[in-house]
């Protein structure tokens, strides 16, 4: 495995001329069955990683992602998908780069117990394996003196829960006297279930669905809106938004949003990464997504009754598509738009679980309308993964 870039820490550590040291893995991470949230016990691990990382000269994390037996490859890859990029956010949050890991995801392919005969055996199979790389920093050849120059003028960039803030060196000075920390404040939603919660509208006025990069709520220094240029990065996985056109959306109504022409997206592509900046003006909240287009719907009886909301989405290309209730018990449901859809219900209690119905297989009906009888929501069809 070629190791591209790594990350720098804060206690060199000599290591030997081209050697690259594995340390395999150094975290297991545990999940709880059908689940993908962080228990305590398992932040805490993360917390000593985080620890650890701080005494290495350069390294890069793989993490990769397993579920037990449970359930069929399908939904099982995409869980572990989701348990990979929790971890993964958490490590970003905590000021590890994003361009320094690697994520992989394997489903129920690669268990730890291949012979799972006890619940403890299973167990050990959900869970998010962290590896560290570690190679010596080349030789660097010797800088030239600096030549002074007038830093009050130049921009200058802070990070702040991952994110990129970028403003004259003066003007942060003046925005921030007392230091970046406590100073601007950043709540983002990136993932899946966040947007979810969040509620905010998930929709256009005219109820399309959107690709998502993220929303973000923005708090800087005083109630006014900026009075010097201020702009704002957001780094996202370069296959996943390969061919979503994003842009910088605002609330349109209670109920929908739409795009912020004030506003213009730029985006600079990478091999991993592409960075999306944005210019922002006044404290409130910042939507990076883009319509998905019209699409074919087809209608979905919940059989359940405990149905409150439903949604079409895509892990692979962060696609949120709501569904729209049309008489008790019925909804109806767009499928023809998004890659590897799964249909996403919240129950009535706030849980919120996927369905194991095989959206792909909507595709090949000759016209949308009524589903056949396999494709009624029962309780059966609401916990299949592990």
């Amino acid at each position: 495995m070629s190791v591209q870039s790594f990350a720098q820490g804060s206690k060199p550590k000599k290591l030997a001329a081209n050697e690259q040291k594995e340390i395999s893995p150094a975290v297991q991470v545990y999940f709880e069955t059908n689940k993908s949230v962080i228990k305590p016990a398992e932040i805490a691990k993360l917390k000593r990683l985080l620890d650890t990382l701080d005494t290495k000269d350069e390294f890069r994390l793989i993490l990769t992602g397993h579920t037990d037996s449970t359930g069929n490859d399908e939904l099982n890859l995409k869980l572990s998908q989701v348990r990979v990029d929790g971890v993964f956010q958490y490590l970003v949050d905590n000021d590890i780069e994003g361009d320094f890991m690697m994520r992989q995801y394997f489903g129920r392919a690669k268990p730890r117990e291949k012979e799972e005969t006890t619940e403890e055996k299973k167990a050990k199979n959900r869970r998010v394996e962290i590896t560290i790389l570690e190679k010596p920093k080349p030789i660097e050849k010797p800088k030239p003196k600096p030549v002074y120059k007038d830093t009050c003028t130049l921009d200058t960039t802070v990070f702040i829960s991952g994110l990129g803030i970028t403003m004259k060196a003066c003007d942060l000075a003046k925005l921030c006297p007392r230091g970046i920390a406590n100073c601007i404040k950043i709540k983002k939603m990136t993932s899946i279930e966040e947007l979810i919660g969040s509620g905010i509208p998930l929709n256009t006025a005219k109820g399309e669905g959107l690709n998502w990069g993220g929303a973000y709520e923005i708090r800087m220094p005083g109630d006014s809106c900026a009075v010097v240029p201020v702009t704002m990065t957001v780094s996202l996985d370069a296959a996943i938004y390969k061919k979503a056109k994003l842009q910088v959306y605002t609330r349109d109504g209670e109920t929908g949003v739409k795009p912020d022409k004030t506003k213009k997206l730029g985006v600079a592509k990478g091999k991993e990464q592409n960075k999306y900046s944005f210019p922002l003006s006044c404290n409130g909240s910042y939507l990076i997504c883009g319509g998905v287009g019209k699409s074919k719907t087809a209608i979905i009886q919940d059989k359940t009754g405990r149905a409150d909301e439903m949604y079409v989405i895509s892990q692979s290309t962060m696609a949120i598509i709501p569904c729209k209730k049309i008489g008790k018990g019925k909804w109806e449901v767009p499928y023809s738009k998004i890659e590897d859809p799964t249909l996403t219900i919240k129950l009535s209690d706030g849980e919120t679980v996927i369905s194991d119905i095989n959206m792909n297989s909507v595709r090949k009906m000759k016209r949308p309308g009524i589903l056949r009888k396999k494709y009624k929501v029962k309780m059966k069809h609401l916990n299949s993964a592990s």
